[in-house]
């Protein structure tokens, strides 16, 4: 260990890397993955032992799958689907509610009729 004659203390080696440090460092930048054919290539793929997640996107373009190693040691596989458009939201109006209001009250007093009978 080099001495720093400053401080009368001993420093780290800065070029020493911790072992959780050198994992950190060793791992790719960037998604893991790689284009697919079909659905049931994935199950047979290899992925990272670390946990990191590896994605597939099919060809055609339908779906991406991702595929990731659990602690207890099988894979989860996961697959995403684009969603189809949803149809635009109506939102109620006073007189929509004021109308319901009113078929409410009728209904209320048909239920008081029923019960007197």
């Amino acid at each position: 260990m080099p001495y720093n004659y400053y401080t009368n203390q001993y420093m780290p080696n800065p070029y020493y890397l911790r072992p959780q440090e050198q994992m950190q460092y060793n791992r790719p930048s960037g998604l893991q993955g790689k284009m697919i054919d079909n659905i049931e290539v994935v199950k047979a793929i290899d992925i990272p032992l670390d946990g990191s997640t590896s994605y597939f996107p099919l060809a055609d373009g339908s779906a991406i799958v991702s595929k990731q190693l659990q602690q207890d040691g099988t894979s989860k596989i996961i697959i995403y689907k684009p969603g189809e458009e949803s149809k635009p939201i109506k939102y109620a109006t006073e007189s929509d509610l004021n109308i319901i209001k009113e078929e409410l009250t009728n209904l209320k007093k048909q239920i008081e009729e029923k019960k007197v009978e």
